[in-house]
């Protein structure tokens, strides 16, 4: 009986580790997804409204002029990703506000499971973004498991249309 009890304990300690691993190697990307699971609470389409502020933020961010210009004045390479997060965060307010007074009518009603599907997908097009457009990557060192999905950029195109795929099919 002690034998039996022995290996469902080290079963049990096994799995925990196990999860605790991989939790701590995605821990950012958790992270992320609960704070846009919470936003998406705040408001009736708040999670519609910021992924398509985000959309439309890459779209500023890339067309404004002077990004290049204001991003390259930084010098280090900690000053530059927080300069180009920071013109990026100011190009998605805007769109947020607006397109939140257009679907707050009605449009954009989810239940629990589009929210949290729609959350993970935000998540994951911002840390596409942090990785390719931002160069997060130069200044931390995320973990081997992350690199493997986001640094390819061969995968950049597929995170980017994630989150538009999963509006949708998840927005009715």
């Amino acid at each position: 009986m002690d034998q039996i009890a022995q290996q469902i304990s080290n079963i049990a300690t096994t799995a925990t580790v196990d999860f605790f691993a991989v939790a701590s190697n995605f821990l950012i990307l958790v992270v992320l997804s609960v704070i846009f699971v919470l936003i998406s609470y705040r408001s009736r389409a708040g999670i519609i409204s910021l992924l398509v502020a985000f959309y439309v933020g890459y779209a500023i961010y890339l067309v404004f002029p002077y990004t290049k210009d204001i991003v390259h004045s930084g010098g280090t390479p900690l000053m530059k990703a927080f300069i180009s997060v920071g013109i990026y965060a100011i190009c998605c307010i805007p769109p947020y506000i607006f397109v939140e007074r257009l679907v707050r009518g009605g449009i954009g009603v989810l239940s629990v499971f589009p929210r949290f599907g729609l959350s993970i997908l935000a998540a994951t097009f911002l840390m596409a973004l942090a990785y390719h457009v931002f160069a997060v990557n130069e200044i931390y060192t995320f973990a081997e498991p992350m690199n493997s999905l986001f640094a390819p950029n061969q995968f950049f195109f597929w995170w980017f249309l994630g989150p538009l795929i999963g509006l949708l099919l998840l927005v009715h």
